[in-house]
């Protein structure tokens, strides 16, 4: 194991520990609010896919579709948590953002059991 000695040319321009590790903190939140985004992308996906499936199949797979929302209501839950932990409090941005189907936000909270 090697060791460095501290980088002390970041402390003299006004960078102290506390400080380092808050960006850190500030990216770690960033990239889970993302994460959180793409998960739900994914959702809303794989949702519209299904819809646009059974239609041009004339198959409508009830049960299969409502996991589906209920997957994409999960992630946005998820996303809406990773947004309130950032610091942003209004939803109706990520709303509007994601096309959040109202279907989905009426599930959003909502636990099945298993």
């Amino acid at each position: 194991m090697s060791v460095r000695p501290p980088n002390l040319s970041s402390l003299s321009r006004g960078k102290t520990g506390l400080a380092v590790l808050d960006y850190e903190v500030m990216q770690e939140r960033a990239s889970a609010l993302g994460e959180a985004g793409r998960m739900l992308e994914k959702a809303l996906l794989d949702l519209k896919t299904h819809d646009a499936e059974s239609v041009a199949e004339d198959d409508p797979d009830q049960r299969k579709r409502a996991g589906l929302v209920q997957k994409a209501a999960d992630a946005a839950w998820a996303l809406f948590i990773q947004h309130e932990l950032s610091g942003l409090s209004s939803q109706r941005i990520l709303v509007k953002r994601y096309r959040i189907p109202g279907e989905v936000l009426a599930r959003v909270g909502i636990r099945t059991k298993s």
